[in-house]
């Protein structure tokens, strides 16, 4: 018994020692081409990161582990002054050979870690990059699913993208814009599996790039960077659907790749978005984000044009078409490189809105009920034009280009009644405002720059051109009775017609120089001149006995020309060496406005003249790891419309004068952030709070007339104004089967003065948003995702302190994405948005959507897709906003597409490896 016991005990400690591995490799300088000796190895058990066993290098960088258990680690190598690496590894059965385990020097990454596996986010400077491969999406996954899983991203269901706490407002794709600055044509349309890398930054100009100093509030840019054999073949999407009533939503959609060439065509027609290629249609009309404009863009004022291509700001119903193209193409080894793009938008909108708003008057009140119809027909041609020459290595040049034409039509109906029951008066108002308009925009942009041989030495010029012409030709009939005691007591009939006439040229320039004073140190000049000349012309003309426009109106009419000259200096200091990079200097501005009043025959002359002192630190604490410290000083100049004494009766009770007496406001703005990512523990850590404080800032005084709750107000100076903003995300956990969480907590706040009936009111308000996230995802059949969220706004008026604004705000969203049987992909989400009522209304304004669609993936290749989809099943999705100012408090409910089901049929086709199937 005993032997055969012995035997046992022989056997398995035989299968003991069998099942033991060793793991080897050699720890290398990739930089000096050394072996490293005294490297620390250590490996981790991959399911908790405990440490399982270490050691160090020998003398000629060698590595052994002996009698390891099979299985997957974190392999972890650490040397002081080298970048830390962590990989994943598998050790098998026997001999485990990794070979070469190569290492970083710290300073030739700028502070970025090395991570070559799960978890893989760098953090360098104020770049986050996360590895694509690290997180797993099912097969046939757009870009936008991979965002949802990246820490510190959130994607609404338009597709919207926020990060880190800021709007996402660019996405690029190696670089480049994939169609003007649409984010939602890269997210929506490339495939995950082709991506390599994602990264996000802030929105910066090159000049930012080059100070180190950025305004604090810029926004985010990411760069989506596609995997080497991705950039080759076509791809394309065909989608169309319909209700079979009265929605339809098509989409075609075409890129092909060809060595340094990229071709892509597209058109759209869509009855439930705008189907705009131009997801936020920023002000300069779609120029890309590092086009240099000038100081004086605020002192012409565009009465005619606007901006109704963005889904963010929908209201009404919409009918929309939309096409496009683009052409980019590099040669003669990128020394030059051409770009062009040109997309058309038509959008006709229908909306019903209803408003109801409470007016803070010391001691009187006033109620106003509202509802208007609108209708809007907006069109727009813009093309975008780029080309770049690097003549050698250290000279390029880059023009930029862009032209844009809209048209406008609107038309929009209104009544409103304005009640105050303590004087027993009531208004009754009924308005029909119609205006159609043009607007020609160019803006042209040439930019040298020069490097030499010295490191950081390097001269940047710019000369810019813009050209604005506004043509517009509106009636106003307007129908007032003012009531007392129940009966008329008077009323007030306008019918007039508004015709403007505008135009704007600006010429202007900007050199900066920067020279290296030592390794770590370096100076930055700018000097910039700008001029533009403007003329506005703005007639309003009352019917004669004729029935025709023809008796001129001087009191509603106003004509100008405007010539405005800018001097702008600055002197930077650069520190960079290290964990430090340093940035401080200050600019001085001089402005001088000749404003020529043709109606009266006078001229005015303003000089505003400015010191903008700027400030930049940031320090990494540790290997992904950093703070930052920003301060920016900012001018806030009137604009030309504010400074005129126009008065503007388009809403006759609602009525605006001009300030020519208006001072040059100035804001600090001051703000932190800080971010830290563990890779063992993929915990990730993004925080950011600042302050905005004004002096002479630029508010409203407001005058209420007690009998008829009529309201004119005009623009002057305040002081005591400030804004605070606070952004943080905890995030924790990493890939598939295991819960990721995330806490993210959003604030802001500050103070408002104005004065109402020439009394000082100061509204001081805060928002608070608290929310928490849970996912949970098999990629290929199974996903959930859960995040509540819980606020409170506040909100007090010195006037009327006993009036309580101030609710509690509830919601969040709920996703979840199954695979049933037969292969059908089941896909809903749910979104909740509930507001406590506050005492001024009786509503309480709750919506829930809810949406769910059921697919159903043909063809061999899985190419065609047949989805069923259910848009807002509870019937419970209203356009709503609440808005709480220093004067009055209002809500208003607007229409959005309702319930309805649509059958779609999807087909992409693609070519590239790693593509949408």
């Amino acid at each position: 018994m005993r032997k055969l016991f012995a035997c046992l005990m022989i056997m398995c400690f035989a299968q003991f020692v069998s099942a033991q591995s060793i793991l080897r490799g050699t720890v290398r300088d990739t930089s000096g081409k050394k072996n490293v000796a005294l490297a620390v190895i250590s490996l981790l058990q991959k399911n908790d990161s405990t440490l399982y066993r270490f050691t160090r290098s020998n003398n000629l960088g060698a590595f052994v582990f002996n009698s390891i258990n099979p299985g997957k680690y974190t392999m972890l190598v650490t040397y002081p002054n080298f970048a830390d690496l962590s990989d994943e590894i598998e050790v098998k059965e026997n001999d485990n050979d990794m070979g070469i385990v190569a290492l970083t020097e710290k300073a030739k990454l700028l502070d970025a870690v090395v991570i070559k596996s799960a978890g893989a986010v760098r953090i360098k400077g104020d770049t986050t990059e996360f590895v694509a491969d690290s997180f797993k999406v099912r097969d046939g996954a757009t870009v936008e699913e991979l965002l949802k899983k990246l820490p510190g991203f959130q994607v609404n269901s338009k597709g919207q993208i926020t990060a880190q706490g800021q709007r996402v407002q660019k996405v690029l794709v190696d670089g480049e814009e994939f169609f003007g600055d649409d984010p939602t044509m890269a997210t929506k349309n490339l495939g995950a599996k082709a991506v390599d890398k994602v990264q996000v930054f802030d929105n910066k100009t090159e000049q930012q790039d080059l100070t180190g100093i950025s305004t604090g509030s810029e926004g985010k840019t990411v760069n989506i960077k596609l995997k080497e054999e991705s950039k080759k073949g076509s791809f394309g999407k065909a989608e169309a659907g319909s209700d079979f009533d009265k929605l339809v939503d098509a989409r075609l959609l075409y890129n092909n790749f060809k060595g340094k060439k990229k071709f892509s065509v597209y058109g759209t027609k869509s009855n439930t978005s705008t189907g705009s290629l131009n997801w936020e249609d920023r002000r300069k009309l779609g120029m890309e984000n590092d086009f240099e404009y000038d100081e004086l863009s605020g002192y012409y004022f565009s009465f005619g044009s606007s901006d109704e291509f963005d889904d963010w700001s929908l209201r009404g119903l919409p009918n929309a078409y939309t096409a496009g193209m683009l052409y980019i193409n590099k040669w003669n080894e990128d020394k030059q490189n051409v770009s062009g793009s040109y997309r058309f938008n038509r959008l006709l909108t229908n909306n019903i809105t209803n408003r109801l708003t409470q007016s803070i008057i010391p001691n009187n009140f006033f109620s106003t009920t509202s509802r208007s119809v609108s209708y809007g027909l907006n069109q727009q041609h813009a093309g975008n034009g780029k080309y770049e020459w690097k003549l050698d290595s250290l000279t390029s040049f880059k023009l930029i280009s862009a032209l844009t034409y809209k048209t406008t039509e609107s038309l929009n109906n209104s009544f409103e009644e304005i009640s105050n029951p303590q004087n027993d008066r009531r208004t009754v108002s009924e308005r029909n405002n119609s205006n159609s308009a043009t607007n020609l925009q160019a803006n042209n942009q040439l930019q040298y720059k020069q490097l030499f041989s010295k490191k950081n030495r390097m001269l940047l010029t710019t000369l810019r051109y813009g050209y604005i012409e506004d043509k517009q030709d509106g009636l106003l009939y307007s129908d007032i009775d003012f009531y007392k005691g129940g009966i008329i007591d008077s009323s007030a009939l306008l019918d007039q017609q508004k015709l403007f006439d505008g135009s704007s040229t600006t010429i202007g320039g900007k050199i900066t120089f920067s020279e290296p004073l030592g390794t770590k140190w370096r100076m930055i000049a700018e000097y910039s001149y700008n001029q533009n000349n403007s003329i506005s012309k703005k007639n309003t003309f009352e019917k004669s006995s004729t029935g025709k426009y023809e008796i001129f109106n001087p009191v509603f009419s106003n004509n100008f020309d405007l010539g405005a000259t800018s001097h702008g200096a600055t002197i930077f200091s650069r520190y960079d060496y290290k964990k430090i990079r340093a940035a401080f200097g200050s600019g001085f501005s001089s402005i001088k406005l000749n404003l020529q009043n043709l109606d009266l025959n006078t001229t005015s002359v303003y000089r505003f003249r400015n010191i903008i002192p700027q400030a930049s630190f940031n320090y990494a604490l540790k290997p992904q790891t950093g703070i930052g410290l920003n301060y920016r000083g900012n001018t806030r100049q009137p604009t030309i419309n504010q400074l005129q004494p126009l008065r503007d009766n388009n809403d006759p009770l609602n009525i605006y004068i001009g300030n020519p007496d208006l001072k040059v406001g100035f804001t600090h703005n001051i703000s932190l952030r800080y971010n830290s990512y563990k890779v063992l523990k993929a915990r990730g850590i993004w925080a950011q709070a600042g302050i905005d404080i004004t002096e002479n800032a630029i508010s409203q005084k407001s005058t209420f007339d007690a009998n008829t709750g009529r309201r004119t107000y005009t623009p002057v100076n305040v002081d005591g104004n400030y804004r605070w903003f606070f952004y943080g995300d905890w995030n924790k956990g990493q890939g598939e089967k295991k819960i990721n969480n995330y806490v993210r907590l959003q604030a802001n706040g500050g103070r408002n003065a104005a004065f109402v009936n020439g009394l000082l009111n100061e509204n001081n308000y805060y928002d608070l948003e608290l929310s928490y996230g849970m996912r949970y995802d098999v990629a290929e059949k199974f996903r959930f995702n859960l995040a509540p969220m819980g606020g409170y706004n506040f909100s007090k008026s010195s006037l009327n302190e006993a009036l309580n604004n101030n609710y509690f705000s509830y919601g969040g969203e709920a996703e979840l994405f199954l695979v049933l049987p037969g292969k059908i992909e089941l896909n809903t989400t749910a979104e909740f948005n509930l507001r406590q009522r506050i005492d001024i209304f009786d509503t309480n304004p709750n919506i829930i959507f809810w949406r769910a669609d059921i697919s159903k993936k043909v063809f061999k290749n899985k190419s065609g897709k047949f989805v069923l989809f259910a848009n807002d099943i509870l019937d419970r999705n209203k356009g709503f906003q609440r808005n709480i100012s220093s004067e009055r408090v209002t809500e208003e409910t607007y229409q959005r597409l309702s319930r309805y089901v649509m059958l779609k049929f999807e087909w992409s086709f693609n070519k590239m490896p790693g593509g949408v199937k």
